[in-house]
């Protein structure tokens, strides 16, 4: 990597080399929004926003201003919760079906990012949500279709959904989060204006920058899928550097804008990797965990874990060599336990200080990795589903002895 105050410039001009979800930031996001909607004649805007973020940030107050000169009409569909449920999801596509609206805007958290997918994708396939669910599910049904993807705004940085092809939505019925992984629904658009996360809360912004550092190494771990993508581990080391180097500032000084834009970059970086390299354990086994510990928090106290089964894999344990290059270290213990240490000076919380998570739940955990079995066979060193219950139940037990 470059010196220090070029990492924003390589950032921006990777974002904008990727072909796949146009990535437009700064000052030019807000102009690009109205030009979308001119261009494309656009006479109804569906948007979705969490319950009081979009509100409480200026991102709505922004998006209507940005409007205000087209002939567009603006429906809202607000109160998305933090983890959004099937029920929310159904609702969410019954009001598009209302308002028969031609474009679709998610402004908020990764949540609502994910819930709009999901939504957008049922209200067009006509599909019922659990048909969904799995990778390439829409797709291999529809393959010839051409479906309208949202246009996302993030108000945090963390999730990467602004890029991502993924959908988390909680299946209430199993008591676990179950993923859409599909093509269809990556953005159009991602519009990043790092103004937006300037509200965000501590805890927030804590959580979320653990969930792109989580998203950056898991994809960078994943040696399963590196041909012809060696450049994403570029992008999964810039968006490292970007986050040692701000994270802590924008913990201390909320409104620094020059952090705030790092921590998007950064986020947006771990979007594109995860959309190349899959996550792999620490996602999986967090998705039960729902309602209990910040998912941010959950996947980074786990990746250390699932990073000492994964060495013992040689190809996993040279790529750990590897990312010692920023996190410093010379061998993969070295590297693990100064990725351990960097959590510390952020002061994120343990796992056992979450009393929720207690044997039950982590029983529950090894037992329903089946939910989401993609998830064992991408990690950067493969768990047999026969296996499973007794491989993730050593890791959780890993994770408990930090």
């Amino acid at each position: 990597m470059d010196g220090k105050g070029n990492w924003f410039e390589q950032a921006v001009q990777m974002l904008a080399a990727w072909n796949g979800t146009a990535v437009i930031q700064g000052d030019d996001s807000w102009s690009a929004l109205d030009e979308f909607v001119q261009q494309h004649n656009c006479r109804k805007a569906a948007v979705f926003t969490g319950c009081t973020s979009a509100d409480r940030s200026g991102a709505w107050s922004k998006l209507l201003n940005s409007l205000r000169y087209a002939d567009c009409a603006v429906v809202r569909f607000k109160n998305i919760p933090p983890e959004p449920d099937m029920e929310t999801v159904n609702a969410m596509a019954d009001f598009l079906r209302r308002e028969n609206a031609d474009t679709v805007i998610a402004l908020g958290g990764g949540s609502v990012l994910d819930a709009a997918k999901a939504a957008l994708i049922v209200q067009q396939s006509t599909l019922p949500l659990e048909e969904c669910f799995g990778t390439d599910s829409i797709s291999k049904k529809f393959p010839d279709r051409n479906f309208k993807r949202i246009i996302a705004i993030p108000t945090t940085s963390g999730t990467g959904s602004e890029i991502t092809h993924y959908s988390n939505i909680v299946n209430r019925s199993k008591g676990v989060k179950q993923l859409i992984s599909d093509p269809v629904l990556a953005p159009e658009i991602a519009l990043l204006d790092g103004a937006l996360t300037c509200s965000m809360p501590q805890a927030v912004t804590l959580a979320t920058g653990c969930d792109a550092l989580a998203h950056l190494l898991e994809g960078w771990l994943n040696v399963n899928m590196d041909e012809n993508k060696m450049w994403v581990n570029e992008a999964a080391a810039l968006g490292v550097l970007l986050l040692m180097n701000n994270l802590r500032q924008a913990l201390v000084d909320p409104a620094d804008r020059r952090a705030r834009k790092a921590l998007q970059l950064a986020s947006a970086l771990g979007g594109l990797t995860i959309r190349n390299k899959s996550t792999g354990l620490p996602h999986l086994l967090s998705f039960s965990w729902f309602g209990r510990i910040e998912h941010g928090i959950a996947v980074a106290r786990l990746l250390p874990a699932a990073w000492r089964y994964y060495i013992c894999r040689s190809e996993v344990e040279a790529r750990t060599c590897e990312i010692g290059k920023v996190l410093g270290g010379n061998t993969a213990s070295e590297v693990i336990g100064n990725y351990e240490k960097l959590l510390d000076s952020w002061q994120v919380p343990l796992l056992t200080d979450f009393p929720e998570l207690d044997r039950a739940l982590l029983e529950q955990t090894c037992l329903s990795a089946g939910a989401n079995r993609m998830k064992l066979e991408l990690a950067p060193r493969p768990v047999p589903l026969a296996n499973s219950a007794d491989v993730l139940r050593m890791i959780l037990n890993d994770a408990w002895q930090k």
